[in-house]
């Protein structure tokens, strides 16, 4: 309730807060639906950019791998090709060896295939069938979570290795040797 007196403060106070709080009119929504217009190109912007950002990290992040493992390999890195393979899954995916007959046989082979699945026993594979010249290595996208690695002999060829690499973690991308393909 505002006073009716001449001299009244208040009266300056009600007439300045009237005057900063006078009711929007009804052409005034404009500016405010161009704000929210705004708001949705800038999350659509934010969107597309975020997806850009992923599929970067998706082209690039198996050829960071690669370079990883190649690396772990030719210096024979036993604590950085723990990190880079997925040790269960490659004595899986080794073919098995051709079995004879005789059980000490069968056995030494077992063991020849375990042995593979080890840091030691993969280094020891792929520095053999690679030779002394370390190659570049090739990879190549087999799928959108599956890469592979090619590690051509130098001095020998059609001698070398195939890895193949698997995307297991999303965030933050992580690829491991999930499988080893000796050939030539």
């Amino acid at each position: 309730m505002r006073s009716s007196a001449q001299d009244d403060p208040w009266d300056e106070i009600w007439a300045c807060y009237d005057a900063a709080h006078r009711p929007m009119p009804l052409n005034a929504t404009a500016p405010v639906r161009a704000r929210h217009r705004n708001g949705r190109v800038l999350l659509v912007l934010l969107g597309l950019l975020a997806f850009l950002a992923v599929a970067a990290s998706a082209f690039a992040a198996p050829r960071q791998a690669a370079r990883e493992v190649s690396a772990a390999l030719r210096a024979a890195d036993r604590a950085s090709l723990a990190a880079l393979v997925d040790w269960e899954a490659l004595l899986h995916a080794a073919p098995p060896l051709a079995v004879p007959d005789n059980g000490f046989l069968a056995g030494l082979g077992r063991i020849v295939q375990q042995h593979r699945a080890t840091p030691e026993g993969l280094a020891a594979l792929v520095q053999a069938r690679v030779g002394p010249g370390w190659p570049d290595p090739a990879i190549e996208t087999t799928g959108l979570a599956t890469a592979r690695l090619v590690l051509a002999s130098t001095s020998q060829p059609g001698r070398g290795v195939a890895l193949s690499l698997a995307l297991q973690d999303y965030l933050p991308p992580r690829w491991r040797v999930v499988a080893v393909e000796p050939f030539g």
